[in-house]
């Protein structure tokens, strides 16, 4: 990896961990156990749709392990955390590199992967399949948010000053 690729992969990631944080300060707007935004993701997202699928998974690992050190610990909340987004991540990258969707319904998609990961895992450690009747409240939240995490990353890309996009496309 070059540095300065590096470097530019290294701010992305503190990124996604400060909206992580910043997420937590956020009020709840709806009163739902276990419902955040995924603020993180505009960042994931950008990273893939700007960069490629390994400066994504990059990203999203280091900012995982981060957060967890940071805040939760590699509890159970780091496990759910973790199979949340692996599956996310698989979905992502299948879209990504598979069926080429919009970056719409490619975040759709992967939030809603990012939800039933973190179900799945709670069902093994607590031995409760029935959390899958939560899905039918964090499943359609889980679509909207995607959405609109991805409606502000579009914005993001499309505002890049034209002569950053050519020197990133000559450095591909």
């Amino acid at each position: 990896m070059k540095t300065k690729r590096m470097v530019t992969l290294a701010i992305f990631v503190a990124l996604s961990v400060l909206l992580h944080w910043v997420e937590s300060y956020i009020p709840a707007l709806l009163p739902i156990p276990g419902f955040r935004l995924g603020l993180a993701n505009i960042i994931l997202l950008f990273v893939l749709f700007y960069y490629d699928g390994p400066s994504y998974i990059f990203t999203m690992l280091v900012k995982i392990l981060l957060v967890a050190a940071i805040s939760s610990g590699f509890g159970v909340q780091f496990f759910m955390s973790m199979g949340g987004s692996l599956l996310s991540m698989l979905i992502t990258l299948l879209l990504y590199y598979v069926i080429k969707p919009s970056i719409y319904a490619t975040s759709a998609l992967s939030a809603l992967g990012h939800t039933l990961g973190q179900l799945f895992v709670y069902a093994l450690f607590f031995n409760s399949f029935y959390i899958f009747s939560y899905l039918s409240i964090l499943g359609p939240l889980s679509l909207v948010t995607g959405v609109i995490m991805a409606l502000i990353c579009a914005i993001l890309i499309r505002r890049i000053p034209t002569s950053f996009r050519k020197e990133e496309r000559v450095r591909r």
